[in-house]
C-alpha cells in the first residue's frame, strides 16, 4: 500500500512540474504528446489538447489528485 501511494507521490509531483511549466517541461510533454498519439487523438494543432493551457491545467488538476491520494494512501 506504501509502495503505491509513493507512486501516487512521485506521478502529482511529476504532474505538477508539467502543470507549472518548470524549465519548458510543459513545451516538452506538448511535443512528445505530438510525437506519440496517433492522427485519431490529435486537433489541428497536432496533440491531443487544444491548447497548451487546457494541457497544462488538465495537469494541475491531476497533479494535485494524485498528490492527495497519495499523501492519504501513505498516511492511512
Amino acid at each position: 500500500m506504501v509502495f503505491r501511494g509513493v507512486l501516487a507521490l512521485i506521478a502529482g509531483g511529476a504532474f505538477t512540474v508539467v502543470a507549472c511549466g518548470y524549465r519548458g517541461v510543459d513545451v516538452w510533454v506538448w511535443d512528445w504528446a505530438d510525437v506519440t498519439f496517433s492522427p485519431r487523438y490529435r486537433t489541428r494543432w497536432g496533440s491531443p489538447w487544444k491548447s497548451l493551457e487546457r494541457m497544462r491545467l488538465w495537469c494541475g488538476f491531476m497533479g494535485v489528485a494524485l498528490v492527495i491520494l497519495g499523501l492519504v494512501t501513505v498516511v492511512s
